[in-house]
């Protein structure tokens, strides 16, 4: 538990660093952050949050700069809440609130909008599950694989495979199938997305089976989402002008990871938010890829359609206005498809 004075001076360094990008030093807190506060006793309160965990000294002689830790508490504990300018508020329904012909379009102008008022990589993930499916069907491939393949009125998904127990033989495999069409055909893709495991639905015979169908039905999820998903994404150059990428080597790190478009779409869709939640990811620890921070909304955008809107950037990220814009567009989202444009 960190004391106010601690939490004061901890906010402080993450606030300055966040604008600055270089260590802060005990006497920039206290001239401008808490100008009571001697500096002797700052520079004591940085180190018992040094050895805390939540600074970092990268030279002995330098100021300290937050570690990943400090941002989450920052995020959790210590951001107040920020207001975009009546610039950027009018900025951003003046992009959206335009005539736009197609969901592509709605795409393309969140991206660049967000890019330009952030000046960080901006992502959107479109879940399209307005297919139904009209059958599964299991395949042997004889190598203890089994190769689930998922029909729909508009699609053949068959990127699927999962491990056979060494006992389920090919009438097994049969009855496997039948039920899981019994159980799915008819539906749309988005009510299979958040079906429970219907163990209940497979008789007592299958029992001993339940693991084998909760793995086929995460494949079946798996699969049916990252074919139904469509990204758009924008601003990875405003992304490289931050001082976290200087260095060539980091820059082709950080766009390489750009480049892996499932990888990306995973994380902004694997967070279990509802509609119009925000979710922040800091560090490879917390699934964001190796060095950055991402922020995520969830929309919808109609009927069966939904959409994850999210902002990547190095974690020293300014997470008060990106929560702002997100928050705006999300809002503007949530009023366009209430009034079915």
């Amino acid at each position: 538990m960190l004391s106010d004075r601690k939490k004061k001076i901890l906010c402080a360094v993450v606030d300055s660093y966040i604008e600055s990008a270089t260590p802060v030093a005990s006497k920039d807190i206290q001239a401008e952050y808490l100008p009571d506060c001697s500096s002797a006793t700052i520079r004591n309160e940085l180190s018992t949050l040094e050895s805390m965990g939540y600074l970092i000294q990268p030279h002995v002689s330098a100021g300290r700069i937050p570690s990943e830790k400090a941002f989450r508490f920052y995020v959790n504990e210590l951001m107040y809440e920020n207001n975009l300018s009546a610039q950027e508020a009018e900025l951003i329904e003046k992009y959206l609130n335009r005539k736009i012909g197609s969901l592509e379009d709605v795409m393309t102008a969140i991206t660049h909008i967000i890019a330009e008022i952030t000046n960080y990589t901006s992502v959107v993930v479109k879940e399209d599950m307005s297919d139904t499916i009209t059958a599964i069907k299991l395949l042997d491939l004889s190598n203890g694989k089994l190769l689930v393949v998922i029909v729909t009125d508009s699609r053949v998904l068959k990127d699927g495979m999962v491990d056979l127990p060494d006992d389920f033989d090919e009438q097994m495999i049969a009855r496997a199938q039948h039920w899981l069409n019994k159980i799915f055909c008819g539906k749309h893709v988005s009510e299979f997305i958040n079906f429970d495991y219907p163990f209940a639905l497979v008789n007592e015979e299958f029992s001993q089976y339940n693991a084998l169908f909760k793995k086929i039905i995460d494949v079946l999820k798996k699969v049916s989402l990252m074919n139904g998903m469509d990204v758009e994404m924008y601003g990875e150059n405003q992304t490289l002008a931050h001082s976290e990428y200087s260095k060539v080597e980091d820059a082709r790190k950080f766009l390489a990871q750009m480049e892996n478009k499932e990888r990306i779409a995973e994380i902004l869709t694997n967070d279990g938010g509802a509609d119009g939640s925000m979710t922040v990811k800091i560090g490879a620890d917390e699934n964001a890829p190796e060095g950055c921070a991402v922020v995520t909304t969830r929309v919808s955008l109609g009927e069966n359609v939904s959409g994850s809107i999210g902002v990547i950037g190095p974690v020293r990220m300014n997470y008060r206005k990106v929560l702002a814009v997100l928050d705006k567009i999300s809002d503007i989202i949530i009023d366009l498809v209430g009034k079915g444009e």
